[in-house]
Order: structure tokens, then C-alpha cells, then sequence
């Protein structure tokens, strides 16, 4: 990457004069190349500032994926508007409260969506790409890529939603990061880079991050469509060759199931990279040998990007990590006084190096989520070993406090649990009860016949008795977020109805 880049644009202009013949944007049966996305990149610049938009002002963007709703988008970027984009639900516009908490002054909408009331609402349709082609020059912000930034929307460990504000000179930091911990793949190759296929919302972050990441490399990003058939998504990915996607990781359960009886789903594919959830060893090691052996497991966050790539190798030696960071992040474990601890200790994870700026908007300064000190605390509680690998404990607000105070960890009994042939999927949380100290309850999704006595002595083998579940709830599934993270809050609330509904509606039982 060429040094001089301050603006996230920068690239696309630099390859439309570089390579102008390479394919930016792959859409269905069109494609757009560097040479043509430039201009219209410049030309949507002028037109947002003939609507009156300017460097700084907040903006938000809802719509689908498509190379009109990106040209758009790095149109606001290169003008240097501060562009946050939204998760696009057909169902409903993004609320005025979400849009008012963040300032936003204008937001862009899909032709049928409702417009935002008391938000400057404009319906992006048909005729956005023949209004930008009749403008001509272009308008790049002048200042530094320090003093431009996007939000970048996260819900936390509290659900309530805060915006993370990102400097465009931090993403090509972030990109310098992520290529060295995925420098195997030669993914990032500025010879031969690979694919990126688009499967979900830029809305976001981590599908927002690595589009405008390839676009610094001059790659190609396809837009694959919305599929109403996951295995339709599948065969999408698999019928691409030279490429690498992201998936949740929640996902990645998916293409286990999806895997052939013989040789792996995906053998034409660069990397698959997962994130943004738990994946026990056993399942990283069904991915690499059912799936892809090229199968990278990531842990990150929207304040801070990357902060750890576990790849192949490591991943059969040390499959219960998430692995290790890049040079340029320093990582610790500290202690309640805030003091490092050493190698094996579990406390408070806190890293430093590609960290936002912080988060907009109304937050809660005093979340475990936050920015302090020169450090990002993502809210996790983990240990480090010798080599530098991370190991998560779970996030600190989803600590358990037993009896006499003892503290444990969802995922240490989660992970104990799904090694059992029975189980598919489980989700461990603490609900309030009448006496001090938690109630455990395990919600487990059963593979094939529930087995409730195997299981029941399966964690008295394995675990101590502080961990043991009180209660055990089977169900088809577990809720999820709209990112495809396990949503534990929905959890503890199925797990309180079902204690009351077992109970008769008993008084005595504590709400949550």
C-alpha cells in the first residue's frame, strides 16, 4: 500500500490509472472495473455536495448490497462525510431514534422503504447511476485520512447499540495487520489477489471492513446475492475459484452439515475465514478437514478490528484458541487492579494498536466494552499462554456468580458439554433465583435423540461441581442475532419462562 493514502478512496484511483482493466465490482453477469469506478466515484462526490452534504456531516446508508448502493458509499467517503452504514431490513427503515442518537443528517433509503421521519430521507433508485454519469469533476476531501472517519455500528455486551468512530487512516493500519496474519493464504498477493465474495450486508462491520480492504489491494469483490436457500449460498461459494469469503461462525455449523461424505465442500478456495462467535475445537477441526483446509478462524471487534488470526496449523495443535495477534498489537491479560498477569491467568482482556478513536453517540461510558488509558477493553475475559495465544473465558457481563460467590465461565461448560455425541448446540446462562448465587441452566439443541442421563453423567465426569447445570432445557434451536452471534439475553429470558412455566407461575421466582 502506498503510504500516501489518506483517504479510503485513494486506492480505487490509484488502480483505476495502475490497472484499469481489473474488475473492482463482479454483480451478477455485470462487472465494473477500477477504470471505470474512479470517475463515477468523483462524480458521486459532487453530486452529494450539491445535496448539500459536507466533510463531517453524519450519514447514514440502508440499502442493499449492489455497485450503485458502493459507488454511494465511497462517493460520501471520498467527499469525507462521516458514513455509517446500516444493516438493511426490508421490513422496516432504520428507527429516527437510532438516526437522531448518532446525529445522522441525511439518510439514504431503498425506493419502497418509508422515509425517516424528521431525517433528510433520500430514496436511492433506478436513476442514482444515470444522475451521477451526467455530473462532471470530482471532490476529494482535503484534509488528512486522521481527521475523516465512518461509524461503525455494535451492539456491545449490553445490546444497547453504540457506534464505534473509525479514522480512514486507521483501516489501511488494520489492512496491514490482517494481511500479515493471513499472509499464508497470499490472499492479499498484489499479483494474483484473490476474490472477496460479498455474502452479507456491508451493513456490517466485518463484511464493511474487508470490501474496502480488498479494494486497497486492487482485488475484485462479488456481490453474491441474497439466497432464500442457504445451500444455494453454498454452491454460490463453491462454484467460484481463486476466492476467499468471510462467514459467521455460526454459519460455519452450517457447512459442516452441508459437507460431502467424501473429499472437502470447498477445494477451490483460497481461505474461508470465520468470526465473530465461539467455535470449539471439535468443530474447527471438522471445518478443516470437511469443509477447507484452509479454514482461518479471526477474533476482533468493531473498536479495533483484527485482533487475532488462528490459522490451519494451529489450529489442530491449539484448536481451543482464537489465536495470536499481529506485530503491531500488544495484547494482556490484566488483573481487577489493572496490573498484567502472568502467562495462564485468566483476567480482563485489553489490547492497543488499531483501536478506533471510540464510540459516538449515547453510550455507557462504563461499560465492559470501552476505551481507557490508551487501551481497548473488548469486554472478554481470556489467558494468554507462552507463545502469545488467546484463549477466551467469555465475555465479563456473562460471568456466572455461584454460591459463596463462585465465578464461572459459560464457556468452559458449553465447551465441556458439546463434546458430548449428543449434543449439537448449547448455551449456558445464570438466571436469578430467591437464595444468593446463580441458577445454571443449560438450553441444549440435541443431535438426533436426546440423551438426558448420558449427558447428566457426562458433566459430572467432566466438570467440578460448581459447574454443573441445575436445569437442562432442550430445544430445535438457539436465537440468534441478526449478525448470527448467539443472543444470550434471549436465552436467559426462554430459560426464566420455562422455570415459571415448570413452576406454575410461582411467586417466589425473581424476575431477570
Amino acid at each position: 500500500m502506498d503510504p500516501r493514502w489518506q483517504n479510503i478512496t485513494d486506492p480505487v484511483f490509484h488502480y483505476a490509472v495502475e490497472r484499469p482493466q481489473a474488475v473492482a465490482f463482479h454483480e451478477g453477469h455485470f462487472s465494473l472495473t477500477y477504470g471505470a469506478l474512479a470517475p463515477l466515484v468523483g462524480k458521486a462526490a459532487v453530486c452529494l455536495d450539491g445535496l448539500g452534504i459536507r466533510a463531517g456531516d453524519p450519514v447514514g446508508i440502508c440499502l442493499t448490497n449492489s455497485i450503485d448502493h458502493f459507488i454511494l458509499t465511497l462517493g460520501l467517503l471520498r467527499l469525507g462525510a462521516t458514513v455509517m452504514e446500516i444493516p438493511y431490513d426490508a421490513q422496516q427503515a432504520p428507527s429516527a431514534e437510532l438516526l437522531a442518537k448518532f446525529n445522522i443528517c441525511t439518510v439514504f433509503l431503498e425506493p419502497n422503504t418509508v422515509p425517516v421521519e424528521g431525517i433528510k430521507s433520500v430514496r436511492v433508485d433506478g436513476g442514482w447511476r444515470r444522475q451521477i454519469e451526467q455530473a462532471t469533476g470530482d471532490l476529494r476531501h482535503s484534509g488528512t485520512g486522521d481527521d475523516i472517519f465512518t461509524i461503525t455500528l455494535t451492539s456491545g455486551t449490553t445490546g444497547a447499540t453504540k457506534g464505534s468512530l473509525t479514522s480512514h487512516r486507521r483501516y489501511f493500519q488494520r489492512l496491514r495487520a490482517y494481511e500479515e496474519l493471513l499472509a499464508p493464504t497470499g490472499v492479499f498477493s498484489s499479483e494474483k489477489p484473490a476474490v472477496f465474495l460479498l455474502t452479507s450486508s456491508i451493513g456490517y462491520s466485518t463484511f464493511f471492513r474487508r470490501m474496502v480492504s480488498h479494494l486497497f489491494i486492487g482485488g475484485s469483490v462479488a456481490i453474491l446475492p441474497e439466497f432464500f436457500y442457504v445451500l444455494d449460498l453454498v454452491k454460490a461459494i463453491a462454484a467460484w475459484e481463486n476466492a476467499y469469503c468471510f462467514v459467521p461462525s455460526a454459519f460455519c455449523r452450517v457447512l459442516i452439515g452441508c459437507a460431502p461424505a467424501q473429499d472437502v465442500l470447498f477445494p477451490r478456495l483460497r481461505a474461508l475465514v470465520t468470526g465473530g462467535g465461539f467455535l470449539y475445537a471439535e468443530e474447527k477441526l471438522a471445518m478443516l478437514s470437511r469443509v477447507t483446509p484452509h479454514f482461518y478462524e479471526t477474533y476482533g471487534a468493531s473498536g479495533f478490528g483484527t485482533l487475532s488470526v488462528l490459522a490451519p496449523g494451529a489450529m489442530r495443535e491449539r484448536g481451543a484458541s482464537v489465536g495470536r495477534p499481529p506485530s503491531s498489537v500488544d495484547v494482556q491479560v490484566i488483573g481487577r487492579d489493572g496490573s498484567p498477569l502472568p502467562v495462564g491467568s485468566v483476567g480482563r482482556l485489553r489490547c492497543r494498536g488499531t483501536e478506533s478513536k471510540g464510540f459516538v453517540g449515547d453510550t455507557n461510558l462504563e461499560g465492559d466494552e470501552r476505551f481507557r488509558d490508551g487501551w481497548y477493553y473488548p469486554g472478554d475475559f481470556a489467558e494468554l499462554d507462552a507463545a502469545g495465544y488467546i484463549y477466551l473465558k467469555g465475555r465479563a457481563a456473562d460471568v456466572i456468580v455461584r454460591r459463596k460467590g463462585v465465578e464461572v465461565f459459560a464457556y468452559d461448560i458449553e465447551q465441556s458439554l458439546a463434546a458430548h455425541p449428543s449434543v449439537a448446540e448449547v448455551a449456558i446462562v445464570g438466571v436469578p433465583r430467591p437464595v444468593p448465587g446463580e441458577e445454571l441452566v443449560a438450553v441444549v439443541v440435541p443431535r438426533g435423540q436426546v440423551r438426558h442421563e448420558a449427558l447428566v453423567s457426562h458433566c459430572r465426569a467432566s466438570l467440578p461441581a460448581d459447574h454443573w447445570p441445575d436445569r437442562v432445557f432442550y430445544a430445535q434451536s438457539l436465537p440468534k442475532t441478526s449478525a448470527g452471534k448467539l443472543d444470550r439475553t434471549r436465552v436467559r429470558e426462554l430459560a426464566m419462562t420455562e422455570i415459571r412455566r415448570q413452576l406454575g407461575g410461582a411467586r417466589n421466582v425473581p424476575e431477570a
